[in-house]
C-alpha cells in the first residue's frame, strides 16, 4: 500500500470512528434500554480508530527509501531522510 491511501485509511478511520464513538455515547446515556447498544458502538468506534492509527504506524512511509513518516499534521512534500519529492 502507498503512503498517499494510507494516509486517506487513516483519516477515515480517525474521524469515522470518532463520529460512530460520539454516537455511541450519546445512545449509551439516552436512556437504560440503549446502554448495550451505545457501549457497542462506542467501542467499534475505538476500534476503527485504532485500526487507522495501527495501519498508518505500519504504511505510512516514503516509497524511496522506506523511512516513516510521521503521521501528526500533513503529508510531507519531501522526505525527511532522502530529500526525494513525493507525488501529492
Amino acid at each position: 500500500m502507498d503512503y498517499k491511501k494510507s494516509y486517506l485509511l487513516m483519516a477515515a478511520g480517525v474521524w469515522g470512528g470518532g463520529i460512530v464513538m460520539l454516537i455511541g455515547m450519546f445512545l449509551g446515556t439516552s436512556s437504560p434500554d440503549t446502554m448495550a447498544l451505545g457501549n457497542g458502538a462506542a467501542g467499534l468506534g475505538v476500534f476503527a480508530m485504532l485500526l487507522g492509527i495501527g495501519q498508518a504506524l505500519v504504511f505510512y512511509k516514503c516509497p524511496h527509501c522506506g523511512e516513516k513518516f510521521s503521521i501528526r499534521g500533513k503529508k510531507p512534500d519531501y522526505c525527511p531522510k532522502c530529500g526525494s519529492k513525493l507525488d501529492l
